[in-house]
This record gives C-alpha cells, structure tokens and sequence, in this order.
C-alpha cells in the first residue's frame, strides 16, 4: 500500500532528527518513492509503498519519540477513479 507521511517535530528537537536521519536504515518490506523537506523548517514528507503492517510499523515507530507522522494510505487520482463506480450506490 502506499502511504504519504508528513513528520513534524518542535524545533527544540532538531539535533535529535538530524541523529536519526543519520542513523535512517530502510526496512525491508519499505520502498522509498521520493522525500522532500520543507524548506521553512520543521517539516518533511516522504512518499513510500509498504509491503505490510510489520513494515510500516518498523518504518515509523523509531521516529516517535522526536515528531509527528501524519500517515495517509493514498492511490493516484486514475486509480481511484476507476474504483468509483464499483461503490456508488445505485439510485
């Protein structure tokens, strides 16, 4: 599934972040489609397809004693055009 995270974290928390950063090992079961930070500060996003639960866990569990990830399940716009249909209700 894929997911799209915006991590935030108190700007007293940097030096913590940038040793996370640091020490980042991606799990298996986790494949990385693109990052960007924020350039104002104290915000960054991460597109990424998790395999399973386990791995989604593994991925953003060591981050939360530093910040908040507001984690969403998303599809591209096309895709989910095309599940529409199947789930209008019928009138």
């Amino acid at each position: 599934m894929l997911f799209m995270d915006v991590s935030t974290w108190d700007p007293s928390n940097r030096d913590r972040i940038l040793e996370h950063f640091k020490k980042l090992e991606i799990p298996d079961g986790i494949d990385v489609i693109n990052q960007w930070v924020d350039l104002s500060g104290n915000r960054y996003y991460i597109l990424y397809e998790a395999e399973s639960a386990e791995a989604y866990g593994a991925f953003n569990l060591p981050w939360s004693d530093v910040c908040v990830i507001d984690s969403v399940p998303v599809m591209e716009a096309s895709e989910f055009m095309q599940l529409l249909p199947k789930y209008q209700k019928k009138v």
